[in-house]
């Protein structure tokens, strides 16, 4: 049987909102589930690397390739083990953080973070400040190409009009290099919880396991 693989966002847990909708969906639904925590080693030595061979160690584990969630950076995480040739069934992108890389590495609002090596980030899985230490800006170079990625898993994408936090412009990007991929514009901002967003993620779960 399919199962399903929550991937979390930036500063996030697997006890995040969606991912709890998500479990609970799947436990609906007989799935298995299983979403880890990506906050790898630690938050503060935060790396791209690390969290990707994390998923990509899981998968391998699993008897069938998996229905795969992936949110905000976990999107970002998804498409990289796609890239890197990880068995799945279908990937279910919410506002990814497609070129977080990139984003990081030029954006004005981590130019402090570029300077200093470190960060005050809130973690909104723990609910508190937490230092975001040095290792994640050394990490980020090995991942600014995902621009070039032509990625072969089917993939859907849903990603709200009013995202302040990932451009729209990058999901309509990754669907023009992707063209089998389907984008859905959502009246709704980056946290995609309006319900009309939670029902059409639904749908979407219900159509990735048929």
């Amino acid at each position: 049987m399919t199962a399903l693989v929550y991937l979390h966002g930036f500063s996030s847990s697997p006890e995040g909102n969606k991912g709890r909708f998500t479990r609970r969906w799947a436990e609906a639904h007989g799935l298995a589930f299983h979403a880890p925590d990506l906050n790898l080693p630690t938050f503060e030595t935060l790396t791209l690397t690390a969290q990707v061979e994390a998923v990509e160690a899981l998968l391998r584990t699993l008897l069938e390739p998996p229905v795969v969630i992936g949110s905000s950076l976990g999107g970002f995480v998804a498409t990289a083990v796609a890239h890197r040739g990880a068995a799945m069934r279908s990937m279910i992108l919410l506002a990814p953080a497609i070129h977080f890389a990139r984003r990081r590495m030029t954006h004005p609002a981590w130019a402090a973070y570029r300077d200093a090596g470190e960060m005050e980030v809130f973690h909104h899985g723990l609910g508190r400040p937490l230092r975001l230490g040095p290792e994640l800006l050394r990490d980020l170079s090995h991942w600014v190409d995902d621009g070039t990625w032509r990625i072969k898993v089917p993939a859907v994408i849903l990603h709200g009009r009013h995202d302040e936090s990932v451009p729209l412009a990058e999901s309509h990007a990754y669907r023009d290099r992707n063209p089998e991929a389907l984008l859905r514009v959502l009246d709704d901002d980056h946290g995609l919880l309006k319900p009309a967003s939670l029902e059409c993620l639904q749908h979407e779960l219900a159509a990735a396991i048929r």
